[in-house]
Formats: C-alpha cells, sequence, structure tokens
C-alpha cells in the first residue's frame, strides 16, 4: 500500500524534525570547532605541533559535551511525568514524542561511544606528538617535559589522561552491560553498572577541568621599513634585535613580524653578517610588493580590522592608503592612519 504523506507528518515527522536538528548541531559543533582549531591563530603553535589531532580531538570533545549534556534528559522520570500531565504540553503530538525518549537516550549513547573512540584516538596521536615534535621555544604550550619522552606518561600522570582513561573503562562496562542478552539474563548488572554514570560525570568534570589548552593569539605586527642606504638602517639596528630577542624568550616569536628593504647594498653583508644575525632572513633588496603583503595580512586576519599606519613620503602614503579602501576575499577591513613628511 502507497505511504500516506499526511499520516507521515503526523506520525512521524516531528520525530525526525527533532532529530534533524540534533543531528544538525552535532554538525555544526564539530565543524566550528575543527576550523577553530585548523585555522584559529589563536592556536596556531599548537595546531604546528599536534596537527590534524588536535582538530580531531577538540572537535570531538564538542559534539561529546552536547550528547552527554542531553543523554540524561530522557530517563528523567520525574520530568517527563511532570510534562505528560501538565498543561503547558497542550499538543498531542509532542506528547506522544515524549514516548520515544528512550530511544533518544539510546541514539546520544550510540553517539558518544562512537566520538569517545575518535578523541581517544585523536589524542593518542597527540601524546606522540607532544613528545616528538617538543621544542624548548614552546614549553608552556607542550604537555611533555622533554623531546621523546614516553607517551604513556602523558596518558597516566595527567589529570586529563589519567580521568580520561577511567572514563573510557566505565564507558565500557556501561556499554557492554547495556546489551540485549545481558539485560534480559542478568538485569541487575544493567541496572548497577548504568549507575556508574555519576563516576562518570564526575571524571568529566575533573577531565575537562584539567584539559588546559595555553592559546597564544597571534596580534602581529607588520613592520616594514624602506630605506635607500645602510646608514639609515644602522641607528634602529639595535633596537629591533632587542625586540626580535624579547619576544622568542616570552614565546612569542611572531608577535612582530619584520622586513627590511634596502636600495643600496654596500657594505650590507658586512654589517648584517656580524652585527645583526638575526635580521639576516629579514632583509630585501628593492621595494616592498604591497599588494602581495596586504593579500597575506588579509588572509591571515579574515573577518577582522587591520590598523594600516604609514609614515614616509606621500607616493608610498597614497598606495598604501588605495590598498586599504579595496575590497579582498578575506573579509578583512583596513583602517589607514600616516604621519607623512613629504
Amino acid at each position: 500500500m502507497a505511504v500516506s504523506w499526511r499520516s507521515w507528518l503526523a506520525n512521524e515527522g516531528v520525530k525526525h524534525l527533532c532529530l534533524l536538528i540534533w543531528l544538525s548541531l552535532n554538525v555544526l559543533l564539530f565543524w566550528k570547532t575543527f576550523l577553530l582549531y585548523n585555522r584559529g591563530p589563536e592556536y596556531h603553535y599548537l595546531h604546528q605541533m599536534l596537527g590534524l589531532g588536535l582538530c580531531l580531538s577538540r572537535a570531538s570533545a564538542s559534539v561529546l559535551n552536547l550528547n552527554c549534556s542531553l543523554i540524561l534528559l530522557p530517563m528523567c522520570r520525574t520530568l517527563l511525568a511532570y510534562l505528560r500531565g501538565s498543561q503547558k504540553v497542550p499538543s498531542r503530538r509532542t506528547r506522544r514524542l515524549l514516548d520515544k525518549s528512550r530511544t533518544f537516550h539510546i541514539t546520544c549513547g550510540v553517539t558518544i561511544c562512537i566520538f569517545s573512540g575518535v578523541h581517544v584516538a585523536a589524542h593518542l596521536v597527540n601524546a606522540l606528538n607532544f613528545s616528538v615534535n617538543y621544542r624548548e621555544d614552546f614549553v608552556e604550550l607542550n604537555a611533555a617535559r622533554y623531546r621523546d619522552e614516553d607517551p604513556r606518561k602523558l596518558l597516566f600522570t595527567t589529570v586529563p589522561g589519567l580521568t580520561g582513561v577511567c572514563m573510557v573503562l566505565v564507558l565500557f562496562l556501561m556499554i557492554t552491560a547495556s546489551t540485549y542478552a545481558i539485560r534480559v539474563s542478568n538485569y541487575d548488572i544493567f541496572w548497577y553498572t548504568h549507575n556508574l554514570f555519576f563516576v562518570f560525570y564526575m571524571l568529566l568534570m575533573l577531565h575537562v577541568s584539567g584539559d588546559d589548552w595555553k592559546p597564544y593569539k597571534l596580534r602581529r605586527l607588520y613592520f616594514i621599513w624602506v630605506c635607500r642606504d645602510i646608514q639609515s638602517f644602522r641607528w634602529f639596528a639595535d633596537l629591533l634585535c632587542v625586540l626580535h630577542n624579547k619576544f622568542w624568550q616570552e614565546n612569542r616569536p611572531d608577535y612582530v613580524n619584520i622586513q627590511l628593504y634596502l636600495s643600496q647594498t654596500d657594505g650590507l653583508q658586512k654589517i648584517i653578517g656580524e652585527k645583526y644575525p638575526a635580521l639576516n632572513s629579514r632583509l630585501f633588496i628593492g621595494r616592498p610588493r604591497w599588494k602581495l603583503l596586504f593579500d597575506e595580512i588579509a588572509k591571515c586576519n579574515r573577518g577582522k580590522t587591520v590598523g594600516v599606519f604609514c609614515c614616509g613620503p606621500n607616493s608610498i602614503s597614497k598606495t598604501l592608503h588605495k590598498l586599504s579602501n579595496q575590497n579582498n576575499s578575506y573579509g578583512t577591513r583596513f583602517e589607514y592612519n600616516k604621519e607623512s613628511f613629504s
């Protein structure tokens, strides 16, 4: 017999709509969190260190947090009884939806199991990468204490690692005891193991509070200096080197992006190589390619406002002013400011 769409919508429509909303929330949370840790400038160094494992561990954690907050609601008998008898839920279809509470509980449980597997696998990779990619430049970011530290120490000697292992064990007991065979043969096993949810949530709170990811925000300053000769460079080079060393010591090497442009090269190699080695890779011959530079800054600061400050001749000022007013494909807005002497 042909299915009546009107009858199907009446009987199944609300259920499938709720399922669609729940599924959309999971997908949206996963995707937004994945993009945040993959492209977010505040997690640039962590992403360089951990790679895809960082994105998957945090994205799966968002899905787990959502479903762990929802899974108990369908099993709150007092709440369900109140809603069924309350006049605040006048719709018969909505009341019938409450009968599907156990199905939603199981759906959240299966989702927690799946993304727990993803979360655990990603953190195993993270533990290995913390050890292999250890760098003394970013000691505060790294969970490892030295290069090639045994990753198992990170899992069993840290609060997030130890609570994570315990949560996996509790979850395994609850899953296995929830199978149809065990529920039929010995319901008490199912009942008592399911009451371990209290232990699970206690461990979850400890796990979340101990899982401290340190974001390093790249509020980058681009310092572009164009000089005609080497003498113009000397008076400011010492300060640039001091700033460079200072930010490296503070684990903020990208805070200032220094680019120096010189049109004359007499004595250049001697003064740079001997006295200012930190500036070697930041020296260029010729003029800046302003358009490419603006595109790079816009790409690194999507949807944000970037201040542009010009102190120099009118020719450069006009070029920067024009580029600041142009549209870009990254949604970045440039605010132009100048102090010109010619």
